[in-house]
């Protein structure tokens, strides 16, 4: 893979992705109001891994509320896969609590794989993700991508 590291100033964060990512902006209603999502996806010949945020009213990121915001994401996501059996665990994300999900379920007529990570910082909520066939890119080039995120000041 042709790993390069990708940096987004305004998006405060680096990560390394296998390819040149496209960019892309989408608008979603949610409990909290309508949200734009930035997006930085890396399209493989069966996969896609992408790094996304999501800049929610403070309010909504409160303590009690942004597990809310996290489940709800995480749902979005295994809905995509039509996803069965999964793991959740928390896990340290750039030196903030966070959650890690791992999946399987169908993307069309093929079997996929999800393994995504959520860590919010401020009032941001950051997707770290992969998804694709499950005889994609191997485990340990997946868990780099994952790992690799990094907040910038």
């Amino acid at each position: 893979m042709d790993w390069r590291e990708l940096s987004v100033p305004e998006g405060k964060f680096s990560a390394l992705l296998p390819c040149k990512p496209r960019h892309e902006t989408r608008t979603f209603s949610a409990a909290a109001g309508t949200v734009t999502m930035t997006m930085y996806a890396c399209s493989l010949k069966q996969a896609t891994m992408a790094v996304a945020y999501a800049d929610y009213p403070a309010a909504a990121l409160a303590a009690g509320q942004m597990r809310e915001q996290v489940d709800a994401a995480r749902d979005a996501l295994l809905r995509n896969i039509g996803a069965g059996a999964r793991t959740e665990e928390e896990v340290a994300i750039a030196g903030l609590p966070g959650r890690q999900v791992y999946a399987d379920g169908r993307a069309g007529a093929q079997v996929a794989l999800l393994k995504v990570r959520f860590v919010v910082a401020g009032s941001r909520l950051y997707q770290i993700a992969y998804v694709g066939s499950s005889d994609g890119p191997a485990i340990a080039d997946i868990d780099m991508f994952l790992t690799s995120f990094k907040l910038l000041p």
